[in-house]
């Protein structure tokens, strides 16, 4: 199975590299890429986090994995999009940010364990908000989800550099702001494809059961964030080379 994702990943690399006009199937491709990396072993942490704090701050009903996605994703998409147009001015150079620093490990190994320590009890974070809008300042709010979303926008795995590699090239042949900013949030539609679907998965296992165990749910979540998040900022190299042993590219 992974053999077959980085497969098609390899394929939507290659047909990408190859276009060189902007059309609709240009960004179908990048859609295309952006489910590719979703689903690839190095995104597995950030779906884990993701779909932990569903389960966490979800609310109890059969759309409450929906009512956290679509703002995370709108986050995601959000700072995507400054990506993409920053990349239409300074060219391949906007790479360097995303390969140079580990941005996949640091953004969600950091934001991972405070998420899991607030779950779990031993944090009391709200978010600074005006008084006015106290119905937000709960984690599980839209605010909040979108809020959180922004900086996971810029999570781009060692896996997929490849891919989002071609498109900030591509943007950067281009030179156009506008289209580098909307093939961006085309690349984060893709991702968000696969962070709804386990955050709706998420969210119905959680309605589901919620009468009985919801405080146990939430304890639950808060331990399988810390550990992933912890895991992550401390074996980040190993598992960095354990998914990359399949990628041709």
């Amino acid at each position: 199975m992974i053999e077959i994702i980085f497969h098609w990943m390899q394929q939507l690399y290659e047909a990408l590299g190859s276009t060189a006009q902007l059309s609709p199937w240009v960004y179908v491709l990048v859609t295309l890429g952006g489910i590719a990396s979703a689903i690839s072993p190095c995104y597995v942490p950030v779906l884990t986090i993701f779909g932990g704090y569903v389960g966490g701050y979800a609310p109890a009903i059969k759309t409450g994995g929906l009512r956290l996605a679509l703002p995370f994703v709108l986050g995601n998409a959000a700072t995507l999009a400054a990506v993409g147009a920053v990349a239409a001015v300074i060219g391949k150079t906007a790479l360097h940010i995303f390969s140079g620093y580990q941005l996949d490990r640091w953004v969600p190994g950091a934001v991972g364990l405070i998420m899991g320590l607030q779950l779990l009890g031993i944090l009391k974070l709200k978010m600074p908000v005006m008084s006015m809008f106290d119905w937000e300042r709960q984690p599980g709010s839209a605010l909040a989800s979108f809020i959180l979303g922004l900086p996971f926008g810029l999570v781009v795995t060692p896996c997929t550099i490849p891919i989002f590699f071609a498109i900030v090239a591509f943007v950067a042949l281009q030179g156009s702001v506008l289209h580098g900013a909307l093939l961006m949030v085309a690349y984060s539609v893709g991702r968000g494809i696969v962070l709804t679907t386990v955050a709706v998965s998420v969210g119905l296992l959680k309605a589901f059961h919620i009468a009985r165990s919801s405080r146990y749910v939430a304890r639950a979540s808060g331990i399988l964030i810390l550990a992933v998040s912890i895991g992550l900022l401390l074996f980040y190299d190993g598992f960095a080379r354990f998914t990359m042993q399949w990628m041709p590219m």
